[in-house]
């Protein structure tokens, strides 16, 4: 059937949203053939540019200024869900997460960024890049208020153990912030890999241009897998898009699941116990130590010099 979204707040909450209703329709039977989906997208401070910055229109899809370009009678659904939460809401079915690599599907670069894409890779990178989604802004506040915050620790500590098991790997960064950027090219100098420094922009909840946003999804769909940020739109939509490029569906469930559950208790350094069958012995407390190393602060050991 025809529908008309209206996709809201960041850029990935508005692909999740459209990716999941064009997903569900493009099944469904429709008197109109062939069957449209409108769409209304309208930057604003959230996301600050358009859909066709960086995407090619999607067959069937039409994009519109407002509700008079769209025919009488055709339902409205605005809004931000994840495609799961999407056919659970709107349709009381379920998706898995292979379909939800393949509903991204639908996206395709524009010719300009997948030619940046391709001259950049040549000059830089590998067959065993990885790329990281370090997400920060306005998710920091968010995440930390909720216990879901990545630190740049818990990366470095990934980034680290990427190196003891391939000595040649390289680390493709798409930050959204300066700082981030100076923090990881300050810690793996001559292993991670940027576009360029970001300049904040004036006036803008975003640091970044959409343009050079899709640049970087773009790359980290050629990434080898992608390490991202918990509880962040953005990293789920690259890991679904890099999974799809790579055409190995069958590890969605693990990697989304290793993204849906990130967090500190569940980091590397800090594997979940089984607790023991039968009574236990209560544990002697330990006493306090002279110095309280943080989790922010990276230890010597952690840096470049392995």
């Amino acid at each position: 059937m025809c529908i008309y979204l209206i996709p809201q707040h960041g850029l990935c909450n508005r692909l999740s949203w459209l990716c999941g209703f064009y997903a569900h329709n493009k099944n469904t039977t429709c008197p109109n053939y062939p069957c449209t989906v409108y769409v209304k997208w309208t930057p604003n401070n959230e996301c600050n540019g358009h859909f066709l910055e960086i995407f090619e229109t999607p067959p069937n899809v039409k994009f519109v200024r407002d509700a008079s370009e769209v025919p009488l009678g055709i339902k409205k659904y605005a809004g931000q869900y994840s495609v799961p939460m999407v056919f659970k809401r709107y349709y009381a079915e379920s998706i898995s997460h292979s379909q939800e690599c393949e509903a991204f599907g639908i996206l395709q670069f524009r010719n300009k960024i997948e030619q940046f894409a391709e001259d950049f890779m040549k000059k830089h990178f590998s067959e065993n890049t990885i790329g990281f989604h370090v997400r920060r802004t306005d998710h920091v506040g968010l995440a930390k208020s909720n216990g879901n915050y990545t630190s740049d620790a818990f990366f470095f500590r990934l980034m680290k153990n990427e190196i003891n098991k391939d000595p040649k790997v390289k680390f493709f960064l798409a930050a959204d912030n300066r700082n981030t950027q100076e923090s990881f090219l300050k810690r793996f100098p001559n292993r991670t890999i940027i576009i360029k420094k970001i300049e904040k922009l004036n006036n803008s909840l975003r640091h970044t241009t959409l343009f050079d946003t899709g640049l970087d999804m773009c790359l980290l769909t050629h990434c080898k897998r992608v390490e991202g940020t918990f509880h962040s739109s953005f990293s789920r939509v690259a890991l679904m898009m890099n999974i799809f490029r790579r055409n190995e569906f069958d590890k969605a469930d693990a990697e989304l699941k290793k993204q849906v559950f990130r967090g500190h208790k569940y980091a590397p350094s800090a594997p979940i116990q089984k607790k023991p069958n039968g009574p236990q012995k209560k544990k002697e407390q330990p006493r306090p130590t002279a110095k309280k190393i943080s989790d922010t602060k990276a230890s010597s050991a952690d840096k470049e010099t392995l």
